[in-house]
């Protein structure tokens, strides 16, 4: 009887464990979130006994500070698998302040909290989506994003070289939805996102029975048939102060910068306002103070664009009855009036605010309560950036804006634009667990007038709402 004798193929050989550590890096190196590795590393560690100590050998190895972090987040993943996670997340908590704009960083923290709070619908992302990135167009000087870039880093083109299409469907913008629609939101900012902090994003099955967006949702679609909605001009930084959560000095773009941004006006932003629905000015500076916005302002009448309301967004100084009449063109088209006001008192104001006065912030903030009284302005609302100066400060304001005839006040946590060294943003952030002041801020947020229905938390939602 003949025998026939099989040789099994040969098997590849599993890869070694700095192999693995050298894939997780290669991962980690684009800077967004990877939720995808954050779930595999518990059957990584499982099998691979000698995962733990190539990590902590290449650690103690890495002279570079941006990998030696990765590593530490990677060994955080790994001990958060066996051992207590919020010891983890205290341990990794000090990143969140080096790294206040990454993804990645952000995304891991984001990941072992809901590992510590499972039940709570805030970390479930999948199954949900945020509209922003498929209405929603911002214009900074040197590149756009589909949300605010504090929330969604990633760029996804500049309107001052390329035109408004190539940008709105580019491939990084279509990237960016596609993580929305598979609910990993990689790009995403995400213990910094309002509606992600919030627990406010959409569900899939909700939408999926509106006309607008089911076809959307059934076909994965990523690539929009028509222009952004809503547009933030944010490109001119130009301002009438120097407030230290913003910048370090006045600054007042020169006549060559606002040649740069009169071109991209009326080559970009003025043909794309034509079918946007609202217009936000500015993120970037006050729109008073600005030669640029001011004259786009003027153009953006309601004969030429009927259907454009605005968003204006001012530090207050200069928006007095005088500026009010100058601009005709915001008269009953004004969607929301919003004025950054860091304090409720005039020592702190003036502290956070370099320039302005007091007084005079008093006399305008009154006059807009008179025009949202009158039905000019649809929305009258207050931004506050929570930091070490002004967090007891935070229930006065709600009273404050009641008595100025404002009708929202929108708290968030103060942001790093490169304006503050690490140790001085970790002085301010008192939103931080290791911040000496945490326990009095987290009495602060206590107080019944944060609970009043004017008062959207954003990202402060957390201590809001746990009060």
């Amino acid at each position: 009887m003949n025998m026939v004798s099989q040789v099994a193929e040969p098997q590849p050989a599993a890869p070694t464990s700095g192999e693995v550590v050298d894939l997780m890096l290669s991962v980690l190196s684009d800077g967004l979130d990877h939720p995808e590795l954050w779930e595999i590393i518990p059957s990584l560690m499982a099998s691979d006994p000698m995962l733990v100590p190539t990590l902590q050998r290449r650690l103690g190895d890495e002279p570079r500070m941006a990998f030696k972090d990765n590593l530490r987040i990677l060994l955080g993943m790994c001990a958060a698998t066996e051992g207590d996670v919020a010891d983890v997340i205290a341990i990794l908590s000090p990143l969140a302040a080096r790294y206040s704009q990454s993804a990645m960083v952000q995304g891991a923290l984001f990941h072992l909290e809901g590992r510590l709070d499972p039940g709570n619908p805030r970390f479930q992302l999948a199954g949900k989506l945020c509209l922003k990135p498929f209405t929603e167009l911002d214009v900074l000087e040197d590149s756009a994003h589909l949300c605010c870039a504090s929330f969604l880093p990633t760029s996804v083109g500049s309107l001052k070289r390329g035109d408004w299409q190539s940008v709105w469907n580019g491939e990084t913008a279509q990237a960016i939805r596609a993580s929305m629609l598979d609910g990993s939101y990689r790009y995403c900012n995400k213990r910094t996102c309002p509606p992600i902090m919030s627990g406010t994003l959409k569900p899939i099955a909700e939408l999926e029975a509106d006309p607008r967006w089911g076809e959307i949702i059934k076909a994965r679609q990523t690539e929009m048939p028509h222009g952004p909605e809503m547009v933030n001009l944010a490109y001119d930084r130009t301002c009438n102060l120097s407030c230290p959560s913003c910048r370090t000095q006045r600054y007042a773009a020169d006549d060559a910068t606002r040649a740069v941004y009169e071109d991209m006006q009326e080559r970009a932003i003025l043909p794309l306002l034509t079918s946007a629905k609202t217009v936000f000015v500015t993120g970037s500076g006050d729109p008073f103070a600005s030669k640029n916005f001011r004259r786009l302002m003027e153009q953006l009448t309601v004969e030429e664009y009927p259907a454009l309301k605005f968003i204006i967004m001012t530090n207050g100084m200069l928006f007095t009855r005088r500026q009010w009449d100058a601009f005709p063109s915001l008269h009953g088209r004004v969607e929301s009036l919003r004025i950054s006001l860091d304090a409720a008192t005039g020592p702190t104001h003036e502290l956070l605010r370099r320039g302005a006065r007091w007084e005079t912030m008093l006399e305008n903030m009154k006059f807009a309560g008179e025009l949202k009284a009158a039905g000019l302005v649809d929305d009258y609302l207050f931004a506050f950036a929570v930091q070490q100066e002004n967090y007891r400060e935070m229930g006065d304001l709600v009273d404050l804006a009641k008595q100025m005839g404002a009708n929202s006040v929108y708290f968030g946590r103060l942001t790093n634009w490169g304006t503050f060294s690490q140790a001085q943003y970790e002085a301010k952030a008192v939103f931080l667990p290791d911040h000496p002041e945490y326990a009095a801020f987290l009495e602060a947020a206590r107080d019944p007038r944060l609970r009043d229905p004017i008062v959207c938390p954003s990202d402060l939602d957390e201590f809001f709402a746990a009060a």
